[in-house]
């Protein structure tokens, strides 16, 4: 989507975020992050939200709520259940029910509330790392037991390790496994044959799936995104579905996600624990936002933005390939995200946080806190303008040639 006034991409345009309590942008936050100190001129291209503006159509939908003066508690209405129906229909072919949907204020907090509805302490919940870090932590912090299925990767390319998992779901131990679809960080947008023998394993042996689907939106050329729980009408009946504008529109912090869970009995005791956690307020703004980006106006700025950022991934892949040839990295099938394997400089994660993070000021998260096969990556986030992206790119090489 272009600016006609100075004929450039709306997200190109740049955005001061220095100024605002965004959490990407304060130095002190990423100073606590890593507990480091950082360079005062820092690129931050860690946390996943992006450096582009919303949507004309969400800023309005914002604007005019604002100016009612009053921001009390709230309850979606019609226009919020028919936003996210027309959604999943639009970009998955997917025809869902409105009783199905209930309103959450992310999806870590969804994931957090069906391990406590559906395990006891000291269960296990199976992860497939290197996965996103909070997987890990709400699992320890429940008192659950991590159970950990390593993806096999070969040459940047990541499979789910199948014959692992299938001896994992035969323990009656464990029974739960939280699916990263598409997967955060190695980019992967699992294919319909690998989400059936994932399900097909899991229903045989009782494990109940709980889907964060929420970079759903962000894949790109010819792969193609498949909700689980769209597969067939025995995976509806028995998982979970967790998903969020969140990363699309860039408005995590309107705190709005959302949960599909068509059997009826598993949505009641979903939302008793919900009930029971004190998760169950909406955010005034955020069910504003789902009104205004789930709609065909929605679909056409996602196109754009698209573009933009696998543009983007072509640099980033482009610029290693000929500039930092020992960096190994696939272009993400899915996702903001490149993950960017370092092995071949022989640094220890330490060395490689200090080169990259500290010296040259772009502040990437440290592959080995993704958990097992993390080691000796990062993961940089492409959301951002590309003359950002391309002077971060720059700090790197010059940083690693030192």
């Amino acid at each position: 989507m272009q600016n006609k006034e100075k004929g450039i991409s709306e997200f190109d345009r740049r955005h001061n975020r220095q100024n605002t309590h965004d959490l990407k942008w304060r130095r002190e936050g990423v100073e606590s992050y890593l507990s480091q100190p950082i360079r005062e001129d820092m690129i931050p291209m860690w946390i996943a939200d992006t450096d582009f503006g919303c949507m004309k159509e969400i800023v309005d939908a914002v604007k005019k709520r604002a100016e009612h003066e009053i921001y009390g508690y709230c309850a979606p209405g019609k226009d919020f259940y028919s936003g996210i129906i027309f959604w999943e229909k639009a970009r998955f072919q997917w025809d869902i029910l409105p009783q199905w949907i209930t309103a959450l204020p992310s999806v870590v907090s969804g994931i957090n509330i069906a391990i406590r509805a559906f395990t006891e302490e000291g269960d296990g919940v199976i992860i497939q790392t290197p996965v996103y870090d909070p997987f890990i932590t709400i699992v320890k912090r429940t008192g659950r037991t991590p159970v950990y299925n390593c993806l096999k990767e070969t040459n940047g390319h990541y499979e789910m390790d199948f014959e692992t998992l299938e001896k994992q779901v035969q323990n009656e131990k464990n029974k739960m496994l939280i699916l990263c679809s598409p997967h955060n960080p190695v980019g992967r947008v699992w294919t319909r044959e690998e989400l059936i023998r994932l399900a097909e394993l899991c229903l045989e042996n009782h494990v109940m799936i709980v889907t964060d689907e929420i970079h759903s939106d962000i894949v790109y050329g010819d792969n193609q995104h498949t909700p689980l729980l769209s597969l067939d009408r025995r995976y509806a009946e028995h998982f979970i579905h967790l998903s969020a504008p969140g990363k699309t529109f860039n408005v995590p912090g309107l705190k709005m996600s959302f949960s599909l869970i068509p059997n009826p009995e598993i949505k009641k005791a979903f939302e008793q624990m919900q009930l029971a956690m004190s998760l169950d307020i909406r955010n005034t703004f955020g069910v504003e936002c789902i009104r205004a980006c789930y709609t065909q106006e929605g679909i056409q700025w996602l196109s754009g933005l698209l573009s933009y950022l696998e543009a983007n991934a072509e640099l980033v892949s482009d610029f290693i390939a000929s500039e930092m040839p020992k960096v190994k990295m696939r272009k993400p099938e899915g996702t903001f995200l490149c993950w960017l394997d370092f092995t071949d400089y022989g640094m220890s994660d330490e060395e490689l946080l200090k080169r990259v993070n500290l010296d040259a000021g772009v502040i990437c998260v440290p592959g080995a806190w993704f958990g097992e096969g993390g080691e000796h990556h990062l993961r940089l986030n492409i959301g951002c303008q590309r003359e950002t992206l391309e002077q971060a790119l720059g700090r790197i090489r010059k940083a690693l040639e030192s």
